[in-house]
């Protein structure tokens, strides 16, 4: 079969996660819990993963923090503390942090605005590590950095803030009635054999797969559904071109489509671009009405607020 590959989309600018606009991808993933214990618990790896993120902080919590990530700004919410500065995005940011300076996008964030606000921290993503460090030490501040990308890099990442800021039992409390939400979701999954997903993010004719390892992925595979990168294609990568052969080799069940702007029309679009190429049409997915664009605002960026909808939206779309 003669292949067809999307034009890739450049990840570092369009992917998915808390930088508002894109993807602030880290491959590593930490579960916090398994399903039906509502307290979660941590194996050694996971502890000892977030006691070297609590590393970065001062032994003194931070009393003015600039965030440059959307999912660290809402996060930081989640516990109560409040920062001098926060990104400029088009995602829905906390009500009470309206007012709240603006320090620019989360990518390339305007270093005399944070300098002007004389934070004692910056934190961000730990997948733009290098990017922001590189920014803040022309004006001497010190940067923590943690993992953004899924929904157990979330968790993990929220418990570090508790730590870190002396509010554990806010943490803790947030993390117990998430697990609680997330268990009796899982519990009400019908007795089925687990749908094979597509996950697409791009737009247009600019298409690219996630994997586990995304946050709309993670969230899928919360839902017991079967990723076909990871199960069929066996890659490791978060993102992969969109082959084809592949796609058709693994038949997906269900196919899955995040993208910017309205989702509806990114559906349209993405229907008559594949009617192009009959093999689409031969795809189970196709056959049985599986094809489901995601809402951008609850699916745009790695979001912990977000998350119990997003799991509840999927188990519907996956298992109605």
């Amino acid at each position: 079969m003669k292949k067809l590959v999307f034009s890739i989309v450049t990840v570092s600018a369009l992917a998915l996660a808390g930088c508002g606009g894109t993807d602030e991808a880290t491959k590593a993933e930490v579960k916090t819990s398994g399903h039906g214990n509502t307290t979660p618990v941590k194996s050694k790896t996971e502890a000892a993963q977030i006691k070297t993120l609590a590393a970065q902080f001062p032994t003194e919590p931070a009393k003015n923090v600039v965030a440059t990530s959307v999912s660290v700004t809402e996060m930081l919410d989640i516990v109560g503390i409040t920062p001098v500065g926060i990104p400029s995005t088009t995602h829905k940011l906390p009500d009470n942090f309206t007012a709240i300076p603006k320090i620019g996008s989360a990518v390339e964030p305007d270093v005399e605005k944070i300098a002007s606000l004389n934070p004692d921290l910056v934190i961000g993503s730990e997948s733009i590590k290098d990017s922001i460090d590189k920014k803040i030490s022309q004006i001497n501040l010190k940067g923590a950095y943690l993992p953004t990308d899924s929904y157990p890099d979330l968790k993990a990442s929220l418990e570090v803030l508790g730590t870190a800021f002396d509010k554990e039992k806010a943490a803790t409390t947030y993390l117990t009635k998430l697990q609680k939400d997330e268990d009796k979701i899982v519990a009400s999954i019908p007795d089925k054999t687990a749908p094979k997903v597509m996950i697409l993010f791009g737009t247009g004719s600019s298409f690219m797969l996630m994997n586990d390892t995304t946050y709309v992925g993670s969230l899928v595979k919360t839902v017991k559904a079967k990723n076909i990168v990871t199960e069929t294609m066996k890659t490791k990568e978060s993102y992969v071109p969109l082959n084809m052969e592949d796609v058709t080799a693994a038949n997906p069940d269900a196919i899955l489509l995040v993208s910017h702007g309205d989702a509806n029309a990114a559906l349209t679009q993405f229907k008559a671009d594949v009617k192009k190429n009959g093999a689409w049409e031969k795809l189970n997915a196709f056959k049985n009405d599986k094809v489901q664009a995601l809402d951008y605002d609850i699916f745009g960026y790695a979001s912990l607020a977000n998350a119990t909808t997003g799991l509840e939206q999927l188990k519907d779309i996956l298992y109605k």
